[in-house]
């Protein structure tokens, strides 16, 4: 009971320091709308479709890393856990150094091709922040004990102030400063995240055995998540497809939103995740957690729905009031307020990954891919609405579509036989 209540705590405030680091995000993020208007925002927003492609180039290692590592703590295997996160960090040392050769070489080019110096700069931006993501997504795999989470809690506590400091830049020095906080947050979170992690004093290695091992799950992860790149990107790709960069910024402010709605649903994931990892090492039985994702799925949405019906009366206020440049965002704006409300599914899912149950989340992704192609661009052609309007309708009706099949995809897999013998873990 006292390990339970610790363990309880360390989510609790996990989950509020996380929260807050996102909200000072989604704040600056808001403040950035208003500082710098749509037509800057969608050319930064149209550079960072570049940040859909890039984990791609991860090939699921630290993936791998963060859904192993708890299953060898729950067996019990220190040793092992030490050898699977020297292999990633040798990973990150490697591919950090291969993206900023790259893209160094891409920006020189582009140099030469007379590209605009804003173009340039928001690429460089891009690639120092790759390289970052490198290490960062390294470091916040290994923390994944309670006692980590603590840690990792009150990194997140820090970030924030500095985020909001950062935020002065943009103020002051509108697209430049854009990027000085974009790289400068990266930056300083993953310094932090290398002083505490509770692997520091481990040199990079290889140990084949975890390096096959993480590439081998590392080829489906990398598959969904290139395909998970995609879906994030269709929104601006549509839009930059038949109306260009404007309308990238002015279908901004619903994007923003879909953020602050999958705030408390990306930390609940990021904790529990690793939670069930370990139980699933100790027992090797998948259906003792149907309770914690069947609970998941229905009352993460009964959360949202009130947060939802108050954004949708104020809305008009805010935009009018602080937003002027985006009053024609509001029925978008509002269309996404309910397709938000079912966008959650996918943290259900990492569970899923954790048993290697590849086929069905395989199905899961291609389900969604279709859904969030097709519906939008069949609605934009077929629909007289505003371009963001029909977008808005077809992400939305794509949003309940897969959650209704992550649901029954999730209680028809976990129980089956073969993710539920002992030592199914190993």
């Amino acid at each position: 009971m006292k390990q339970r209540s610790a363990l309880i705590k360390s989510g609790i405030r996990y989950s509020f320091s996380s929260t807050l680091c996102s909200v000072v995000s989604m704040i600056v993020g808001f403040l950035n709308m208003r500082w710098l208007g749509p037509e800057v925002l969608g050319l930064w927003q149209s550079i960072t479709i570049i940040n859909s492609y890039l984990p791609f180039l991860q090939l699921g290692v630290q993936s791998g890393l963060n859904m192993d590592l708890p299953i060898l703590l729950g067996k019990g295997k220190k040793e092992e856990a030490q050898h699977a996160v020297q292999t990633g960090l040798l990973f990150a040392v490697f591919l950090s150094i291969f993206i900023f050769v790259v893209g160094s070489m891409s920006i020189v080019i582009m140099v030469l091709l007379n590209c605009s110096k804003e173009v340039c700069l928001g690429v460089g931006a891009i690639v120092l922040m790759a390289v970052i993501q490198c290490y960062r997504l390294h470091y916040i795999a290994t923390y994944r004990s309670a006692d980590a989470f603590d840690k990792l809690s009150n990194i997140y506590l820090i970030s924030a102030i500095v985020s909001a400091i950062l935020a002065f830049f943009i103020y002051k020095f509108g697209y430049i400063g854009l990027l000085i906080y974009s790289v400068g947050a990266q930056f300083f979170t993953t310094l932090l995240m290398y002083i505490f992690a509770p692997y520091r004093g481990l040199r990079p290695s290889l140990f084949k055995n975890w390096l096959k091992s993480f590439l081998q799950r590392g080829v489906f992860v990398t598959y969904i998540t290139q395909v998970q790149g995609v879906i994030d990107s269709i929104p601006r790709i549509l839009l930059l497809r038949w109306g260009g960069a404007l309308q990238v910024g002015l279908f901004t402010p619903a994007l923003s939103l879909g953020s602050l709605f999958n705030l408390i649903p990306n930390q609940l994931a990021q904790f529990l995740q690793p939670q069930m990892g370990y139980k699933y090492g100790q027992t090797g039985k998948a259906k003792d957690m149907w309770g914690y994702l069947h609970k998941i799925t229905f009352i993460i949405p009964l959360c949202i729905i009130p947060i939802s019906i108050i954004c949708w009366y104020l809305m008009p206020w805010v935009l009018e009031t602080l937003f002027p440049k985006y009053i024609e965002s509001l029925v978008p704006i509002r269309i996404m307020l309910i397709g938000f409300v079912f966008s959650s599914s996918y943290i259900s899912r990492s569970f899923l990954l954790t048993i290697k149950a590849y086929r069905e989340v395989g199905t899961l992704y291609v389900i969604d891919l279709i859904c969030f192609v097709t519906i939008p661009i069949v609605l934009i052609k077929s629909l007289a609405h505003p371009l963001t309007v029909s977008l808005s309708i077809g992400l939305s009706i794509a949003f309940f579509i897969t959650y209704i099949a992550t649901y029954f995809m999730i209680r028809n897999t976990i129980f089956k036989q073969k993710y539920n013998q002992r030592g199914e873990g190993d």
